[in-house]
């Protein structure tokens, strides 16, 4: 796409780039629209039935003439070395650099590899690739980004390219303004404001009419990192966009939300963590503006708004790109099984082992001394692959760990799934249990309505399970038992939960192996 390739080219050139609205004309039927490309000063317009197609037209008049002269777009970041700039960046300024391994996936034959790099002990978003060079190679792409993304990169570097990078220069400009400035950092989590390498939106007066003309668009780095937005659905925080990125060529969900203190904890919180069962998260940054994605469109120009919320004339969207899972979430597996036979010995099976993987997050989660607040079906996701992954970080909160319980925000979480003491200051990680067990019964009973659910919850908080559940989950019995006691010192801990579910897998083996002996 035209508009997708000049965006890069600018972005690596570090051009400005900005869009025009020139006006349109003739009658209604038969009305053309004009879009002018503004890069580095230099014009370019096209003409088109609609915006969209005007602004199509422009970017392809620009790259037909940037191709007939010294610059080619196309091949501009085709043999950028990014290790080549990162190694040039820590000699200069004397700092130390690493490659670290995070992991690595899939079968001999088609391996996935993880990599991160450290500079002066600060960690950068992780990079993956087919092979080692190729995953240190986006490795290095990001913390090259990120390092320029600091309020200090103008004044700190001038890097010349090594003989091997493909000969280019990169030169930071002598500005005394940045192009972004970083608004804080915490473990590999990154938030930049990406707004200010942008021009603000201004009019502009016409010298003989004295009419303001349209205002400029203002390009994104939503935009102009990743194409194919595609509308996932809103929850109670903002609004999810399945993107593709340019230059990983790899799908991602981008959430964007309206900046706040919930929102910044969320993603602080998942820049500590990084485990299979729970939603891995990558990067994220602040911009002025929110992506006006059409909830019934997959169109990417669909546009932004530049005008803040209007209870808070200063507010910033945060943009929190995150692994990709399926749309259906384990709410709707409860839903689509409640359809089917309650001896459904595959239902068995499966919440079995969705139960495992859900704890085996929330263990992870406790070890990092946190609490997650909100666990429910409808916050637990599964992976592109049918894993489980728990998601949705919004209260989340800290777990001192110790003997004394702190004071905390009570009735924070769905109220159906708290535990009793969680509308009260003073709880620890044992809400989690408590949420847990409740999932649990919801993963292997069978309700047919929303009032045998409440019905079924309220019992259970008072320790009375399904009457014949004890018959058909004996194993599974006792340990929500346990963890849906009243006293959260009474409940187990995830540790101990996950050691069950495992003994209790194997004993419904052995239990199916005699039934099939016997047949």
């Amino acid at each position: 796409m035209a508009v997708a390739k000049l965006n890069e080219y600018a972005q690596k050139a570090r051009l400005d780039l900005r869009y025009e609205d020139v006006g349109c004309d003739g009658l209604d039927h038969i009305r053309t629209f004009t879009m002018r490309v503004i890069l580095d000063g230099k014009t370019y317009d096209g003409v088109g039935k609609n915006k969209k197609e005007a602004k199509l037209k422009a970017a392809e008049n620009a790259l037909s003439i940037l191709s007939e002269g010294t610059i080619d777009p196309d091949n501009s970041c085709a043999e950028t070395n990014f290790i080549g700039y990162i190694n040039h960046y820590c000699q200069q300024t004397n700092r130390s650099q690493s490659y670290v391994e995070e992991e690595r996936r899939g079968t001999p034959d088609k391996r996935q590899f993880f990599f991160k790099v450290i500079i002066d002990k600060k960690d950068y978003p992780v990079g993956e690739g087919k092979s080692v060079k190729k995953a240190k190679q986006n490795a290095a792409q990001l913390a090259w980004s990120a390092l320029q993304e600091q309020p200090d990169w103008d004044r700190q570097v001038s890097v010349r390219s090594t003989e091997d990078d493909g000969a280019s220069i990169l030169t930071a400009p002598e500005s005394n303004e940045s192009s972004s400035s970083a608004i804080g950092t915490r473990g590999s989590n990154i938030f930049t404001d990406s707004s200010n390498s942008s021009k603000n939106q201004d009019a502009v007066k016409d010298q003989n009419t004295g009419n303001s003309q349209n205002e400029t668009s203002i390009e994104s780095r939503f935009t102009l990192d990743f194409d194919s937005m595609e509308y996932l659905g809103i929850g109670a925080f903002g609004r999810v966009y399945k993107a593709r990125h340019k230059l990983l060529e790899k799908d991602f969900a981008v959430k964007v939300v309206c900046l706040e203190e919930k929102s910044l904890r969320e993603v602080g919180t998942l820049s500590d963590l990084l485990h299979p069962n729970i939603v891995r998260y990558y990067v994220s940054w602040l911009e002025h503006s929110e992506y006006q994605g059409d909830s019934d469109s997959t169109d990417s120009s669909a546009g932004y708004s530049s005008f803040p919320s209007p209870n808070n004339s200063s507010a910033k969207y945060l943009y929190i790109q995150m692994e990709l899972c399926d749309t259906k979430t384990l709410k709707e597996w409860i839903e689509e099984k409640n359809t089917q036979s309650l001896q459904d010995s595959k239902r068995r099976e499966e919440g079995l082992s969705i139960a495992q993987q859900i704890v085996s997050g929330v263990e992870y989660i406790h070890s990092k001394k946190h609490i997650h607040r909100d666990l429910k079906p409808a916050n637990i996701l599964f992976g592109l692959g049918g894993e489980v992954k728990i998601g949705d970080f919004g209260l989340v909160t800290r777990d001192d760990d110790g003997d004394a319980l702190i004071e905390r925000t009570k009735d924070s979480g769905t109220v159906s799934y708290m535990a009793p003491e969680q509308n009260k200051k003073n709880y620890d990680r044992k809400v989690d249990i408590f949420a847990l067990g409740l999932i649990f019964l919801e993963l292997f009973w069978k309700v047919s309505t929303g009032h045998e659910k409440a019905k079924m919850f309220t019992e259970a908080r008072c320790q009375n399970l399904p009457k014949d559940f004890p018959q058909t989950f004996l194993q599974e019995n006792r340990i929500m038992e346990l963890m849906l006691r009243e006293k959260p010192e009474e409940r187990p801990e995830a540790s101990k939960v996950k050691a069950e579910l495992e003994c209790a897998k194997t004993f419904n083996a052995q239990n199916e192996r005699q039934k099939n002996a016997t047949v």
